[in-house]
C-alpha cells in the first residue's frame, strides 16, 4: 500500500492550518479613557486613614505598635513592627526592654556591638534589655521585623 502523504508534507499542512486559525482578525481591544487633569485648586483627597500607621522613630526606621498588654509579674508585653527602607541602614536602634525580633519580610543584617547576623524571612534574633543595634536592609524589598518586647 502506498502512502498518500509523507510526514514532512503532513507537518507543513498542519502548520498552515494552525497559522491560518491564529491569524484571524482579532477584535479591537477596549480602551479606557484617561481621567481629566485635576485643576490647581482641587483637593479631593481620600478620607481613608489607616488605624495603626507606621511612625518615624529614627533615621530610616519606621515603627508601629500592634499590641500592648500587661503580662505576668508586672511585665508589659508589646508587639511592634519595625520597617527599614530598602537599601538603607537604621543606626542606634534601641527598644524599651528585652526583645525577640522575627524577620517577616526582606533581607539584611543586624549588628550589635561586635556581633552581626544575617537576616532573612523566618529568622529570629534576641536582644537583651538596653542593647543598641543597627538594622541594614538589603535588596529591593524593605526589611520588616516583628519585635516582641518584654518591658519590666
Amino acid at each position: 500500500m502506498q502512502r498518500l502523504f509523507c510526514f514532512p508534507t503532513t507537518m507543513v499542512l498542519a502548520t498552515m492550518v494552525v497559522l491560518q486559525a491564529g491569524c484571524q482578525k482579532e477584535q479591537e481591544r477596549q480602551t479606557t479613557q484617561l481621567l481629566a487633569e485635576a485643576s490647581a485648586g482641587e483637593t479631593n483627597f481620600s478620607s481613608y486613614a489607616p488605624k495603626n500607621p507606621y511612625m518615624e522613630v529614627g533615621t530610616n526606621l519606621l515603627a508601629r505598635t500592634v499590641l500592648d498588654t500587661p503580662g505576668p509579674d508586672g511585665i508589659r508585653i508589646e508587639l511592634r513592627d519595625l520597617f527599614v527602607a530598602p537599601g538603607s541602614t537604621a543606626d542606634k536602634v534601641s527598644l524599651p526592654g528585652a526583645a525577640i525580633l522575627e524577620v517577616l519580610e526582606g533581607e539584611g543584617k543586624i549588628t550589635s556591638g561586635e556581633q552581626s547576623q544575617e537576616l532573612s524571612p523566618g529568622v529570629s534574633v534576641s536582644l537583651a534589655q538596653g542593647t543598641t543595634c543597627s538594622l541594614e536592609s538589603r535588596g529591593i524589598t524593605p526589611l520588616v521585623l516583628r519585635a516582641r518586647i518584654f518591658i519590666p
